[in-house]
């Protein structure tokens, strides 16, 4: 595992569980907020923004948002992801995953996320979902793993 650089140095990737908390004041949001201040770039995976709306659209279809909400949000999110850099979807980020896979109990999806960290080059793999983490610690990933409730 590499160190991770100063401050305004820094490459960052953030999965989706973590990503999310950047829409949503639950814990780890500051966190987060705080990491993608200090990034020089911020990466996602190529399906991240997918996974976003998908999160947000359940809790329109649940009622936990308002249609007036999931649009504000979803604007927020459609501006923010124009300035990230999207890792692409192609067959080096498919080997990965199937290699993180073989490794740990993944998910697809989580696999993807560990994969284009690895094919970005991250400084840093930011999740809130400890499989994942200790998936791409193993897969060799500087990771810091998001407090999962608030304390």
């Amino acid at each position: 595992m590499k160190s991770v650089p100063a401050a305004g140095d820094m490459r960052v990737l953030f999965d989706t569980s973590a990503l999310y908390k950047r829409y949503d004041a639950e814990a780890g949001h500051q966190r987060v907020m705080a990491i993608g201040n200090e990034a020089a770039e911020v990466a996602v995976a190529a399906h991240c923004k997918t996974e976003i709306a998908s999160a947000l659209n359940r809790q329109r279809h649940d009622g936990e948002l308002s249609a007036d909400e999931y649009a504000r949000i979803m604007a927020v999110v459609q501006r923010e992801f124009a300035d990230f850099i999207t890792a692409p979807l192609d067959g080096r980020v498919e080997m990965l995953a199937i290699a993180a896979m073989e490794v740990a109990r993944l998910r697809a999806m989580d696999a993807l996320h560990i994969a284009s960290a690895q094919v970005m080059n991250v400084d840093l793999f930011v999740t809130a979902d400890q499989r994942q983490a200790k998936a791409a610690q193993a897969a060799g990933l500087k990771t810091e793993l998001l407090e999962l409730r608030a304390p």
